[in-house]
């Protein structure tokens, strides 16, 4: 029985959501079907002759080619050439997932046949992290599962901790993401295709499914992320509640503050560490805590990887480089923490001031853009898709703090590529249209 090609793309995609779930030690499913789908096409190539390259509507990808040559480039002066191999493998693996989705994206149909496929995964991962987060329920690859050790892994915590400590970690669901904080924000990326869906029964579902993650996880960074992007849903794409929301945003503050001891004083531990969130966040920002709590340890990683920076003379200290920085500097704060807690942070010093400025802009043009099709077009489908982008972009921007490191999120760069195609396909739709209209 022979296998189409597209059913391999199909397939590549969706082991790209399902990541380290199907994998034993560092060899993911995700892998292998990379090199079928890599050794697929050029054998199709070969026996057809054929070597064209289809044009694509923009250059909008172009940013990650700029950034796999910039990051091998880094190896000549990185700290740590190791880190930066294997760094370099991770762009690569990103870079992968970009060019074949906005290649294979060439229409809005088949965005819409992928869009499809991917959701169920999703909302297959959603169901057994709720599973996870309120049962006995774990996932045999989970961190937490007494099953780990035949997947080329080790239980991630220690079982002889105290069973009041231990029952606490075993309520954090880590779904196909292998940990609570990348879960979450795996989940701040879906969660606005929920918000903006059209059936009610689908989007509360949805909405209070992820909250609820979120809240189990932990994740104080993705909390204040989800709150952001309740607020720009609220005040920027949904005018005809604007007024609505206007008047009762004092009401729900006012119920917030009063109900907030309340929640900090809960007897359970999440909710306990997500109503401290904003009241984290103001440390984080002030930058004068000296503790050796979560805040404490995150400002020291940022002031290690800031000095570095300076020593590098801001070109960067190569791909992985800040995991050698830290490493150097051994415990922070009586704490073993080599990853930067920090994406931004450790792309600038990873490969300093002028990449990282560069994909900034890049960055906030693409959310731009995403913002002026969903507000301007009629076409419900790319109103819903820039909407739900927009929002999963610019919340990203906070959420991504959250997480040890993003840069091997695979969802991340499926959101990456799904914005580009999107820009691409609303291109093409805007041609055909102008085409059509011409006498």
């Amino acid at each position: 029985m022979k296998i189409k090609f597209e059913t391999i793309i199909q397939l590549f995609f969706i082991t790209a959501v399902l990541g380290v779930s199907i994998s034993y030690s560092k060899l993911y499913l995700f892998h292998i079907i990379l090199s079928i789908l890599i050794i697929s096409f050029v054998y199709i190539k070969i026996n057809r002759f054929k070597f064209t390259i289809t044009v694509l509507p923009t250059k909008l990808h172009y940013i990650f080619y700029i950034m796999l040559i910039w990051y091998g480039f880094s190896i000549i002066w990185s700290i740590n050439s190791s880190y930066s191999f294997i760094y370099l493998f991770y762009i690569i693996c990103g870079l992968s997932i970009v060019i074949i989705l906005i290649y294979y994206l060439k229409d809005l149909a088949t965005q819409e046949k992928l869009f499809n496929i991917l959701s169920i995964i999703f909302i297959v991962e959603i169901v057994l992290s709720l599973f996870e987060a309120f049962t006995d329920f774990r996932l045999p690859i989970s961190p937490f599962s007494s099953y780990i050790t035949y997947f080329g892994r080790d239980i991630k915590f220690d079982e002889s901790l105290d069973s009041s400590i231990v029952s606490i970690i075993l309520q954090s669901p880590t779904g196909f993401q292998w940990n609570p904080n990348n879960l979450s924000v795996t989940m701040l990326i879906v969660l606005p295709f929920f918000l903006l869906y059209k059936k009610k029964y689908i989007k509360y579902t949805g909405v209070i499914s992820i909250f609820l993650l979120i809240v189990m996880s932990g994740s104080r960074g993705v909390f204040i992320a989800f709150s952001f992007m309740i607020f720009l849903y609220l005040f920027f794409l949904n005018k005809k509640r604007f007024l609505l929301s206007i008047s009762i945003l004092p009401l729900i503050v006012i119920l917030l503050i009063s109900n907030l001891d309340t929640l900090k004083n809960s007897e359970n531990n999440k909710i306990n560490e997500i109503a401290t969130s904003f009241d984290v966040l103001i440390i984080y920002l002030e930058g004068n805590n000296d503790g050796s709590n979560s805040i404490g340890i995150r400002q020291q990683l940022i002031k290690n990887g800031l000095d570095a920076l300076i020593v590098s003379n801001f070109l960067g200290v190569g791909g992985g480089g800040s995991v050698a920085v830290q490493e150097k500097y051994g415990d922070i704060r009586g704490h073993a923490t080599t990853s930067m807690h920090n994406f931004w942070i450790e792309m600038l010093v990873d490969s300093g001031v002028l990449f990282t400025i560069f994909f900034l802009l890049w960055y906030t043009y693409i959310v731009l853009k995403l913002y002026l099709i969903g507000i301007r077009t009629k076409h419900l489908k790319f109103k819903y898709y820039s909407q739900a982008l927009f929002l999963s972009m610019s919340s990203f921007t906070l959420g991504a703090i959250s997480a040890s490191t993003v840069i091997y999120l695979l969802p991340m760069w499926i959101m990456f590529s799904f914005a580009i195609a999107t820009i691409n396909n609303y291109k093409r739709y805007k041609n055909e249209t102008i085409t059509t209209l011409k006498p």
